[in-house]
């Protein structure tokens, strides 16, 4: 499989209008349902920002790898690790998973910090190569971790982002988590090299199932998630 600017520009172009239309059904349907349909927008800027790392690349534009490759950055460290589990608090019904949820976005935020903050503080700290015709972004940060806390820090952050989804108490959400994973696992087994974005064009792909979703309209809910 061979990724590049057209594909990441032309799954952006395809996510973003139905992302629109997600919101927009979700403001009519059940306002609690704004975040999960926010999904398709959030990944076709993202996928477009990343076209623009492609565009740098080819051309040797240092400045625009160097603007572009941040912004994806924010959102795979950053973005989605305070969306996912705010997603899932948002039409959560058991207090104790809710309370967890917004623990969890709590810990996405300062996670996020934890990898964005030296790429603010010297952009030098981000560089990113082409590997087998994906990309590969190189984070450096203000410590080098040993590999017992980078392996601690992968497993954290793969929680934080799916564990909301599969133990999440609404199913449309449960399934999606369920893509993302198979997404995941597809990555890790064909695309290691280039894991953060492949993983990010994957699912960036199945989050067209919440466009099937509002689609098909929102079933009502006999109890009301907590406020």
């Amino acid at each position: 499989m061979c990724f590049s600017a057209t594909a990441s520009f032309s799954l952006g172009a395809t996510l973003i209008p139905v992302g629109v239309a997600c919101i927009k059904r979700a403001q009519e349907q059940d306002k609690r349902y704004m975040p999960l349909a926010a999904f398709p927008l959030a990944f076709g800027i993202q996928q477009v920002i990343e076209g623009l790392v492609w565009v740098g690349l080819g051309a040797n534009n240092t400045r625009l790898v160097a603007l572009a490759a941040a912004g994806f950055v924010c959102f795979s460290h950053g973005f989605w690790l305070v969306w996912t589990p705010l997603t899932a608090a948002s039409v959560e019904s058991d207090r104790p998973r809710w309370q967890v949820w917004r623990a969890l976005a709590g810990l996405g935020f300062l996670y996020g910090l934890y990898f964005n903050l030296p790429i603010w503080l010297e952009p030098q700290r981000l560089s990113v190569s082409i590997h087998n015709h994906s990309l590969v972004y190189q984070l450096q940060l203000l410590m080098e971790p040993t590999r017992a806390l980078s392996l601690f820090g992968y497993t954290l952050y793969v929680l934080t982002i799916l564990a909301p989804m599969l133990l999440s108490g609404d199913r449309h959400i449960q399934r999606l988590g369920g893509l993302v994973l198979v997404a995941l696992l597809f990555t890790a087994n064909f695309f290691s090299a280039g894991f953060i974005s492949v993983w990010c064009f994957f699912a960036a792909l199945v989050s067209l199932y919440v466009g099937y979703v509002f689609l098909q309209g929102l079933e009502p809910r006999s109890q009301p998630p907590l406020a």
